[in-house]
């Protein structure tokens, strides 16, 4: 065998371990909590704590955010085309969400609307929160991935999204829901982490 393709293989090998071994890091308990019948878990994208049946996706009013970017074209287009493109697009509502029937289910959370200066608020974010739930229930999900809404693209605090899923988990009390999986970077998983199990202590008192 050429031993660079040896090298190779054995570099392979050793990343494999390491992404297995880094795996197990992210599913241990520490990064998992329960509010009612409801777990949260908080993880990376590239280790997931478990599988879910309905992704969330942040949204704008007009569906150029996010995973299902609209602009996204197999062609470069000048600035003048995405331009006008924006302009003829159907106009969402702050704070709804739009039930994509896949596998897994697409949840598009509206929480921005890129002609205001603040692109996004608090509001918006509550109200699509309360959303979303409430489509859990009415699509019989037990499973759902999401971002901390609002924290990407705008000013929204992680405490702040936090707080208000909690509160919606708490008022609402989704009938089929029971997990919840919060994606953050690696560097964020720690102190999302360490956000959420204080917001929960606080509930629990």
């Amino acid at each position: 065998m050429n031993p660079d393709a040896h090298a190779t293989i054995s570099c392979d090998n050793l990343m494999r371990q390491r992404d297995h071994k880094l795996q197990l890091i992210w599913d241990v308990d520490r990064f998992r909590r329960r509010i009612n019948n409801v777990e949260i878990a908080v993880a990376p994208i590239q280790f997931p704590p478990f599988s879910t049946e309905a992704v969330v996706e942040e949204q704008d009013t007009s569906l150029v955010l996010g995973e299902t970017n609209v602009l996204r074209e197999p062609d470069d287009k000048p600035v003048w085309y995405f331009s006008n493109k924006l302009q003829t697009l159907v106009q969402l509502t702050p704070g709804e969400v739009i039930v994509r029937k896949s596998r897994p289910m697409r949840i598009q959370a509206i929480v921005h609307d890129l002609d205001e200066e603040l692109t996004c608020n608090i509001d918006w974010v509550q109200q699509a929160v309360k959303k979303i739930i409430h489509a859990t229930n009415s699509y019989h999900i037990h499973s759902l991935r999401t971002p901390l809404l609002g924290t990407r693209y705008s000013n929204l605090q992680p405490a702040q999204f936090i707080q208000i899923l909690l509160n919606a988990l708490s008022r609402q009390k989704p009938v089929f829901l029971n997990k919840i999986w919060l994606v953050t970077t690696e560097q964020q998983c720690e102190s999302v982490f360490h956000e959420l199990n204080s917001q929960l202590t606080h509930h629990v008192s």
